[in-house]
């Protein structure tokens, strides 16, 4: 059975995980920058066996995506269509601001997406399919639990469709690796993978410098009606850990379950962080207007914190600037001790 996120590059003999391929990267191989060019008309892809294949032009790549559907992409990609602001940022860190023809209302970073051509809100109903035909691309990159019914439609006129999606910070990285292949940049995606992993060892360091007797219980508030929170499966939750907090509902099984506002006030969270992208902007009297939470710590203490939505609700190359900040609300004398 595959797991839920499966992302592999397919040759003629076989298949290849991403796992080994990402090891490949930091062999010495032919590297391809993102305008495409090849000196050698190939791409030299290295099994798990240590058989090679090459790239065929011709024949093109075929990956699989989050769908688990196999998709042949002949060509490097020309004209994008991002149709989710966490894929538009990748795009653009890995130096493919140029290729993308199309993204969502949604899209609002670096500065230069704001002027792209938008093609729809972001959900599937406000997404226009003839806006995306307009832009004339020669790949979608979209989200693989939304915008499923939008695979059949460009399926059926020849445009490649991948769906994509990470919900960890390790599926951010296998999803870089997978753009860096598709559009021939794996040296710039290598890059930015080892200069996150770089950022994130240091975070972590410093997070986990806090004694385990200082450890606080965080309730991270998604949505206010309903009352939502990041359970431990979701990149959110991921981020608490990372961070050394205690996520008071880390026995959820959902990613974003609902929960009740006495199960809050029952488990007593030391901190509260909520995004700035809220339903209603989150205000801490408010939140202290709630039935018993008067008696939270964190109110009482006046624990409550804003992290940037833009920053910790995309799970995109700015996730690790959500991290640092969530890490200076909760532990702010973690990031200040001397290395």
């Amino acid at each position: 059975m595959k797991s839920q996120f499966t992302l592999g590059f397919l040759s003629r003999e076989g298949s290849l995980s991403l796992r080994a391929f990402a090891t490949t990267l930091l062999l010495p191989l032919c590297l391809v920058g993102c305008d495409g060019t090849n000196l050698d008309h190939e791409d030299r892809i290295v099994n798990e066996d240590g058989s090679r294949n090459q790239y065929d032009s011709e024949t093109g790549m075929t990956i699989v995506d989050k769908m688990e559907r196999e998709i042949t992409i002949v060509g490097v990609p020309k004209r994008i269509v991002s149709l989710s602001p966490s894929t538009t940022e990748l795009l653009f860190a890995l130096g493919l601001g140029d290729s993308i023809v199309g993204v969502t209302e949604h899209c609002n970073y670096p500065e230069e997406a704001k002027a792209i051509t938008k093609v729809g809100s972001g959900t599937l109903e406000g997404i226009s399919r003839e806006a995306i035909l307009n832009a004339k691309p020669d790949l979608i990159l979209c989200k693989w639990d939304n915008h499923r019914p939008l695979v059949e439609t460009f399926e059926r006129v020849s445009i490649p469709i991948v769906g994509l999606g990470p919900e960890n910070v390790d599926q951010l990285f296998e999803e870089a690796l997978l753009l860096g292949k598709v559009a021939r940049c794996e040296a710039q995606a290598t890059s930015l993978i080892e200069s996150m992993r770089a950022r994130l060892e240091k975070l972590q360091k410093a997070a986990h410098s806090i004694a385990p007797s200082q450890r606080k219980k965080v309730f991270y508030e998604v949505w206010d009606t309903p009352l939502m929170t990041a359970g431990p499966q979701s990149f959110i939750g991921e981020l608490l850990v990372l961070g050394n907090m205690d996520n008071i509902f880390h026995d959820t099984v959902n990613r974003y379950p609902r929960v009740s506002s006495e199960s809050v006030v029952e488990r007593n969270p030391d901190v509260i962080l909520a995004p700035t992208t809220h339903g209603e902007k989150v205000r801490f009297e408010t939140l202290a207007n709630r039935a018993g939470w008067d008696n939270v710590a964190a109110i009482k203490n006046h624990q409550v914190f804003l992290i940037d939505g833009d920053h910790v609700s995309r799970c995109g190359p700015r996730l690790l600037d959500a991290l640092e900040s969530m890490i200076q609300q909760v532990y702010p004398e973690a990031l200040t001790q001397k290395e």
